[in-house]
């Protein structure tokens, strides 16, 4: 091609316009990339809302509240209204997408969880449908977390219906009930019963699966056991529940009260507690309520006797030296039990805390049951002749006296028997045998006793995950871990676990699964299985408090997969630094996309 020809070409109106063009063209992309950022930015800001609204269970059709909140604000991306949704199909829209995101989170993590552990509870909410929720409990790379599968609607209680629904939901995730090697319950017969329980159906299908009732429920059935079993703890808490019903239906009769505690004590009265059936030991936050507020309600309560039979029997009945005397004894012994509870209550619990707990708990209520505690202590040395806090009390009298501490002692003792009953070092065999052999903390110190310590603990183990089963048809399911491996390296194992130093379960559980797998494949598959076998069933208690926040009476409309999707948002531990909302937004535009 001449030059002279490129020359004329670069002069001439058609060359002119075509390069106009291009650098229309140019910033026509320019213009809507940044167009299309600016829409994405909003959209994901969108998302941030959602996601918060339900964190917060603030229910959907606020959301036009909440944009027009941060537009009044000046929120850069809510200042224009372009873009921003309305319809509520949208708001629902968007919280599929913020699901979609955590459900992708949630199967990653069974993946990589060669075991997983069930936690389950059935229940009805507030429209009387019956619910079955359901937790699992993975690992990875020595790593625990307790995820929320969903809340179900089930046709009935039975355990075939709960086995039936707990299976279709795992296999909608991929979960193989082979991989199920720890159950989770509260206990129910239809749970945990030997002939048709959900944990018996279980084995079925997963031969080496493990059943646990609840550490948190053994703990308030032994607290409930006792109070049945004497009379005299029974009736102090049908005289607390009075009292508590007494002042809870009339505001005059408390600010009464409460103005005696304040002329009393210059302090403002603490709030009087219900103990509630339902709930785990609630009778220690209304026995330290009357404690606290005895002289306001002697004082109150005598006011109102004349002209008010209630008033008059409740005046009688706290004035008896028997209730007193309970009131501070209870002081002593429930926080014992409480503070058991609470440890199957946290997020990290696992079974190597059953044991050394309980046996702490039962050498505390010997001591109690062979001597006065703090409180009671103190009561015993500040009344005498009958009198506590310038209050002559009623039936003081030496036989009365004797007839409470009786009383007192068979309580105790009712209590340390439960705990026994409840928890019996027999039948908690596997899983004190697991605790036994990955726990270094109770290794002996000495190399040499190791093999003696472990012994028993080492065979039942061995005799349960390395060998074959067969079950009633013939079928036969191969050993998880090889036996003769397994009792091989134990020494070596034990010995390696020792000399790391301080190690407890959960950290030898890590250091097994992380650093010792390839050496000793058998002892990390054991610590897998160890960590995912859930002790207690209280995500399962806190899933079902989340519903009852979530579908109260003024969202009974509510359904079941869309409680589901809130429950999912509000329990997951994303935060909105966290939450991935690109994927969100990609997710959100692929279902619009068809809809089209």
């Amino acid at each position: 091609m001449q030059k002279s020809a490129l020359n004329e070409h670069s002069g001439s109106t058609d060359h002119t316009t075509a390069c106009s063009l291009n650098k229309q063209q140019l910033a026509i992309k320019g213009h809507t990339e940044k167009a299309k950022e600016i829409s994405s930015n909003k959209l994901e800001s969108q998302l941030v809302v959602v996601f918060d609204m339900a964190k917060r269970m603030i229910p959907c059709h606020q959301f036009v509240g909440q944009t027009e909140l941060l537009r009044a604000l000046k929120a850069p991306d809510f200042i224009s209204t372009d873009g921003i949704y309305r319809h509520s199909d949208s708001v629902d829209d968007m919280e599929r997408s913020v699901e979609s995101v955590l459900l992708s989170q949630l199967d990653a993590k069974i993946q990589e969880s060669e075991f997983i552990g069930v936690i389950i509870d059935e229940t009805v909410n507030i429209t009387v449908d019956k619910k079955l929720i359901v937790y699992l409990k993975l690992e990875n790379r020595g790593k625990t977390e307790t995820c929320f599968l969903g809340n179900f609607d089930v046709d009935d209680g039975t355990a075939k219906c709960i086995f039936a629904k707990m299976s279709e939901q795992l296999q909608k995730r991929g979960v193989a009930l082979s991989r199920v090697l720890g159950l989770g319950s509260d206990g129910a017969s239809v749970m945990t019963g030997n002939r048709g329980g959900v944990g018996t159906l279980l084995k079925t299908h997963s031969p080496f699966s493990t059943q646990v009732h609840c550490g948190a429920h053994r703990v308030a059935l032994v607290a409930l056991d006792a109070s049945k079993a004497v009379e005299a703890v029974a009736a102090f808490k049908r005289t607390t529940t009075s009292i508590y019903s007494y002042y809870k239906h009339s505001a005059t009769k408390t600010k009464r009260l409460r103005n005696v505690a304040l002329d009393l004590n210059d302090d403002d009265m603490i709030s009087l507690k219900q103990p509630c059936a339902v709930r785990w030991l609630s009778l220690q936050r209304a026995v330290d309520s009357i404690q606290l507020n005895w002289p306001a309600l002697v004082t109150q309560l005598g006011k109102e006797a004349e002209g008010n039979a209630q008033a008059l029997g409740l005046h009688r009945e706290i004035l008896m030296y028997q209730y007193v005397a309970w009131i501070h004894t209870l002081a002593d012994v429930l926080p014992v039990m409480t503070k058991l509870n609470l440890v199957f209550q946290k997020d990290d619990v696992n079974l190597s805390m059953i044991k050394p707990m309980v046996r702490a708990s039962d050498a505390a209520l010997i001591q109690l049951r062979d001597a006065p505690g703090p409180a009671e202590e103190k009561f015993l040395t500040e009344c005498q002749d009958g009198i506590h806090q310038n209050v002559k009390l009623t039936r003081a009298d030496a036989r009365s006296v004797q007839a409470f501490k009786n009383a007192r002692e068979r309580y105790i003792q009712h209590l340390i028997d439960a705990l026994h009953e409840r928890f019996p070092d027999d039948t908690l065999n596997l899983l004190s045998s697991l605790d036994t052999l990955l726990n270094p903390d109770q290794y002996p110190q000495e190399k040499e006793s190791l093999r003696e310590y472990a012994r028993q603990a080492i065979d039942q183990v061995a005799g349960h995950f390395g060998e074959e089963k067969v079950d009633e048809d013939g079928v036969v399911t191969a050993p998880l871990i090889n036996g003769s491996n397994f009792r091989r390296d134990a020494p070596a194992v034990m010995t390696a676990l020792l000399c790391y130093g301080g190690l407890r379960f959960t950290g030898a559980c890590g250091v097994l699964i992380r650093d010792m797998a390839e050496m000793y494949p058998e002892w990390a598959t054991l610590a897998k299985i160890a960590v995912v076998i859930p002790v207690s069933s209280v995500p399962a208690e806190r899933g079902f408090s989340l519903q009852n926040r979530i579908k109260t009476a003024d969202r009974s409309w509510l359904g079941d997969v869309k409680v589901t999707r809130l429950m999912r948002i509000a329990s997951c531990r994303e935060t909105m630094d966290t939450m991935d909302f690109k994927s969100a937004a990609t997710y959100f535009n692929d279902a619009k996309k068809r809809r089209k």
